[in-house]
């Protein structure tokens, strides 16, 4: 029960955060709010993904235990490096330029090589590695799904040379949701 609920939890986060996320780049919400609803759900995402991981590594039996650990692995390494990025955003960065505030623009997050940017693309990437890593326990749409959201580690992390790679990234905002979707519902239906 409480694998599907964090992994419908974690759907619901990383459409909370792609909502805002395709709004900003259309221009449609003004600076900071739409950063702040990108960086709210984005920070919500974190113990969702991870507890949906850990309730799934948990009740592992077999060869899936061993993939599914190694995916718990990847995601708690997700979960230091995204929990790092989101409250700075919010407590301090957002903050300090609302208060006309300087001193704060080293931490910001999302330009090119500022360096809680590569935080967060280090996050994502182990994210997706987490996702390759559970594919090969599940069977169907969901393993193809977390394959698919796996392979976007590349790109996730080849943005710290090349940032425009942001569109090769793009997919994960449909591929992320989806896999733990598909995860949820097969985790149902082997229930």
């Amino acid at each position: 029960m409480a694998k599907r609920i964090a992994a419908w939890a974690a759907c619901a986060a990383s459409i909370g955060y792609g909502v805002p996320q395709i709004l900003q780049v259309a221009g449609v919400l003004p600076d900071p709010i739409d950063r702040i609803l990108i960086f709210a759900p984005s920070l919500a995402l974190v113990p969702c993904y991870a507890v949906a991981v850990a309730a799934l590594a948990a009740e592992a039996e077999g060869r899936d235990r061993g993939w599914r650990f190694g995916a718990l692995a990847l995601a708690l390494l997700y979960g230091a490096c995204a929990s790092l990025v989101y409250p700075v955003q919010l407590g301090v960065v957002i903050p300090r330029e609302l208060a006309h505030q300087q001193g704060a623009e080293i931490f910001s997050c999302c330009a090119f090589r500022n360096p809680l940017t590569v935080v967060d693309l280090l996050g994502y990437t182990y994210m997706s590695l987490s996702t390759l890593m559970l594919a090969p326990t599940y069977r169907g749409a969901a393993r193809w799904a977390l394959v698919a959201n796996g392979v976007l580690a590349v790109p996730i992390f080849l943005q710290l040379f090349w940032p425009w790679l942001i569109w090769a990234a793009a997919p994960w905002l449909v591929t992320f949701p989806l896999a733990m979707a598909l995860v949820a519902r097969a985790e149902r239906e082997g229930a």
